[in-house]
């Protein structure tokens, strides 16, 4: 029953990163590492959330809007490892 409401959460999830990524950044005590660690577990539960929800046209769309920021996040990941001088 709850998996109904998965897509809405999911893309919930995805505007708590955008307004926390990128209109008002977390910084504590002059770091920004908790607001780093908290944007990128929005990013990931965002798209995990959007992967296990129901079957339909809004989870299709949940899942283009979230990968797009997974794919980046993994990008970054993947690019110190490619990077050979």
């Amino acid at each position: 029953m709850l998996r109904r409401y998965l897509t809405i959460i999911s893309l919930l999830l995805f505007s708590l990163f955008i307004i926390f990524g990128f209109i008002t950044p977390i910084e504590v005590n002059g770091t920004s590492e908790i607001g780093d660690i908290v944007v990128i577990s929005l990013i990931i539960t965002s798209f995990l959330t959007a992967l296990i929800s129901k079957k339909g046209k809004l989870k299709v769309l949940a899942l283009i809007v979230t990968s797009i920021p997974v794919l980046f996040l993994l990008g970054l990941v993947l690019l110190p490892i490619f990077y050979v001088q």
